[in-house]
Order: structure tokens, then C-alpha cells, then sequence
């Protein structure tokens, strides 16, 4: 028998920083997790702060994000709210958070590594600030 998860993004326990208001200013670094890291499926809903680079790395399971507020440069392109991006795995990306931040939601089928600098990392128990 299969399972339902029905929660409001505002809803969700902080895992990481926050809480966070939306609207109230920059985003400050933080995550919210919907559903079971172990088990999945789960949605990480990330917060990070303006201007951050992040390194180009891979995951080992697919991914789609979808940005809720602010904004982030990934491929040349900005991509604001409503933006949806999809990332198979093993594949290579980086991106650049814009001047306010970025809030998004990071949907996985379970829990996925990041390869980052050549080394693997469990980052979501295991965080690599």
C-alpha cells in the first residue's frame, strides 16, 4: 500500500538555521526537510544566501528543484520563482545565488551523496558548509 505526504513548504521542520519568514528580507542559509531522508521519497527546501557560489559537483540520484524566491544563475541563465530544473545523476553543475538569495525545493527519490572536488560527501548528514 503506498503513502501520501500533504504538508504546506511552511510547515516543514527546520533542519538547518531558520526559521525563515518569506519576504522578510534576504534569504539566510538554512534547510527544511518534507518526507524521510532514509526512506524517501523526501523534499529538502533550501535557503541560501545571496551571492553564494556553489562549486560545480554531481549527485548520485536525479533531482528537481524548483525555485519558491529569489533567484540563481545556473548555465549562463538566471532562473527566478517558478523555475523548474532537473539534474540526472552523475551529472556536472555549479550555480551562483542571486542578490536576495534563493529559497527552492530539491525533490529526490532518497538520500543522495555529492561529489564535490573529486571526494563524496553525505551532505545531508554530514553538512560541507
Amino acid at each position: 500500500m503506498g503513502r501520501s505526504i500533504v504538508m504546506h513548504i511552511d510547515e516543514a521542520p527546520w533542519t538547518k538555521g531558520g526559521p525563515y519568514k518569506p519576504g522578510s528580507g534576504p534569504i539566510p542559509r538554512a534547510t527544511q526537510l518534507i518526507g524521510d531522508l532514509d526512506e524517501g521519497p523526501w523534499v529538502h527546501i533550501h535557503c541560501l544566501e545571496p551571492n553564494l557560489v556553489v562549486s560545480p559537483h554531481t549527485h548520485d540520484q536525479d533531482e528537481v528543484a524548483f525555485i519558491v524566491e529569489g533567484e540563481l544563475t545556473i548555465e549562463g541563465r538566471k532562473c527566478g520563482p517558478g523555475t523548474v530544473l532537473f539534474n540526472e545523476k552523475d551529472t556536472e553543475y555549479g550555480f551562483t545565488v542571486g542578490p536576495n538569495g534563493v529559497r527552492f525545493l530539491n525533490i529526490r527519490q532518497g538520500l543522495a551523496k555529492i561529489t564535490i572536488g573529486g571526494q563524496t560527501h553525505d551532505s545531508y548528514r554530514n553538512p560541507i558548509d
